[in-house]
């Protein structure tokens, strides 16, 4: 069995990088990523077996069929599921809703493959720290509030990716086990 999900890649951008070197050394008990670790989740798919990544693959390409690349920005920040109790810090997306319906697709198509359909409303963002724990919170939520209106930088959205996550005492390490181009000639799904 392999740990997946599907995932856009977000490029190393300087503000993003400093937020998040901010955090890690916040003193709070923040489990922050790596750099190059960052990405937009559009679903978490979990253990697999290895037999299914070709079936998984193909069900990405469909999904994927009727999107053409496009342009994301990364701006400002907030927490999950709110102030009182701040589990996940996030950097929000702004595309026009490129992420949002690419997301919907691949979860129509991953439910037809059994996987379990999303029963919250995807919200596009990308996560720059889990909180472990609430003692010692108020340094990283400070740093945070500095960045709610920041604009990170923009990117372009190219493909949609299987990855595989392999969990170790020093984070997790990602791995494409396939990369699906968005290459359809109009801007949004059809």
């Amino acid at each position: 069995m392999i740990r997946t999900f599907v995932a856009i890649e977000i490029p190393r951008l300087p503000e993003l990088s400093n937020l998040l070197d901010r955090l890690r050394m916040s003193g709070s008990k923040v489990s922050v990523p790596k750099a190059e670790n960052v990405h937009i989740t559009l679903k978490f798919l979990g253990d697999v077996n290895e037999g299914e990544v070709d079936r998984i693959i193909a069900a990405l390409k469909e999904a994927s069929s009727g999107f053409s690349q496009s342009e994301a920005r990364m701006i400002g920040t907030g927490v999950f599921p709110g102030q009182r109790d701040p589990r996940v810090f996030w950097v929000g997306i702004e595309d026009g809703g490129a992420t949002s319906m690419i997301a919907k697709a691949v979860d129509e198509r991953a439910s037809g493959l059994g996987f379990e359909a999303e029963k919250r409303p995807f919200t596009p963002h990308i996560t720059v720290a889990r909180v472990k724990s609430s003692s010692g919170i108020e340094k990283s939520l400070g740093i945070l509030r500095e960045y709610e209106k920041t604009d990170f930088g923009s990117f372009r959205i190219e493909d949609v990716r299987l990855k595989k996550s392999t969990l170790t005492p020093g984070g997790p390490i990602y791995e494409d086990l396939g990369v699906v181009p968005l290459t359809a000639g109009g801007p949004s799904r059809r």
